[in-house]
């Protein structure tokens, strides 16, 4: 239970996470891979059923748009959806620039600046919603 104030967070996977994967780990070269994504696309439902590895489990993928609903429907006060990969997930030298501490100050304002852009958090794979219970 969550006390009158507290925060609820959230963790959900974008509706276009598959889609993602299917570009960068080379999914779509496998024999219906591209059927696993339009299910996803259409309806949410993301099905593995048989079983291939790296194709994730049974699940459902949110719309963006969907999380401040479902976190309402939950009895919490809407407080933000936030993407959790963000811009920062294709930067080559993250790890450098995360090392650095005047690199990573300006790549967290960066991201910082647009990580709750309702137009760009298809753009990551995982989504954070959060909620206050009033």
């Amino acid at each position: 239970m969550v006390r009158p104030g507290g925060f609820v967070a959230a963790a959900t996977i974008s509706r276009f996470a598959s889609t993602f994967d299917g570009l960068v780990k080379g999914f779509l070269d496998q024999e219906r891979f591209e059927a696993v994504i339009e299910q996803d696309l259409r309806d949410g439902r993301h099905e593995n059923p048989e079983g291939r590895p790296g194709w994730f489990t049974t699940a459902y993928f949110h719309l963006p748009e969907e999380l401040p609903g479902e976190v309402g429907d939950a009895g919490l006060e809407p407080e933000g959806v936030f993407a959790i990969e963000g811009p920062g997930w294709g930067i080559p030298d993250l790890r450098e620039q995360l090392a650095d501490p005047v690199r990573r100050e300006r790549l967290l304002r960066a991201i910082e600046r647009v990580e709750t852009v309702p137009s760009l958090l298809g753009a990551s794979a995982h989504l954070l919603a959060v909620g206050r219970r009033v």
